[in-house]
């Protein structure tokens, strides 16, 4: 009975020793199917000298059968690798070309906001000063000439009715250039820039009260290309 058991353990042993192997020998299979083969056509033609260099030869072709299997498998593995290339570059193209789709449809928006408003300035009596809080408005103004050069802008100066005519001439005058001088400082160049000044000529209602003489002291900016006329958002 013992001695059963001890052959049983033998047996699983030997078992679990060739399943162990048997990964490793994948590649020496092909070995020893040349070498053996090659032994055995050996012997049988030049004696076992014969055979033993056969069997070597064996071996080296055996070699070139595994040398083959791994650049087979390398070779796939490269076309893969090719393969993951030509999709990234694929996306990067369409990101790309979507990319510049959304510009223009951006820059489309931003063409018809400007073509929706108008913008005036208004200035305290007797005063050319442009007030701070309208500069932000005139930023994006400048902003806009300064990234579209083909885009004008055209300065249309008031002033209210107190006053002589001269008087109110010249300083609807330096109210335009006031508004100029900002515009240019912020970046549109002086070619973009269109300059009118009508005094009291054009005043916004007929009464004359403090109320009517605060809308009519005024610099009113249009923006304009060569086929409509556009104005600045505020």
């Amino acid at each position: 009975m013992k001695r059963s058991l001890n052959i049983i353990a033998i047996s699983l042993a030997l078992t679990s020793t060739t399943f162990a192997a048997t990964n490793k020998q994948e590649q020496q299979k092909n070995e020893l199917i040349g070498f053996g083969s090659g032994a055995v056509a050996g012997t049988l033609i030049a004696g076992p000298l014969g055979g033993m260099v056969a069997g070597i030869f064996g071996i080296m072709i055996a070699d070139d059968v595994n040398d083959e299997a791994k650049l087979k498998d390398a070779t796939a593995q490269l076309h893969d690798k090719d393969q993951q290339l030509a999709a990234l570059q694929h996306n990067y193209e369409q990101a790309q070309h979507q990319a510049q789709v959304e510009l223009v449809s951006l820059n489309r928006e931003i063409e018809v906001v400007n073509q929706e408003v108008e913008s005036s300035i208004q200035f305290r009596t007797a005063s050319y000063v442009i007030e701070d809080h309208y500069k932000p408005q005139l930023n994006l103004i400048a902003k806009s000439l300064r990234d579209n050069p083909k885009l004008q802008v055209n300065l249309s100066g008031y002033a209210d009715r107190r006053g002589d005519d001269s008087y109110n001439q010249s300083l609807s005058e330096q109210r335009v250039k006031s508004i100029r001088s900002y515009l240019i400082d912020n970046g549109a160049h002086d070619n973009q820039i269109n300059s009118n000044a009508f005094g009291e000529s054009a005043p916004v209602t007929a009464g004359t009260s403090n109320e009517d003489n605060f809308f009519d002291r005024r610099v009113i900016l249009k923006l304009s290309d060569a086929h409509s006329v556009m104005t600045a958002a505020n």
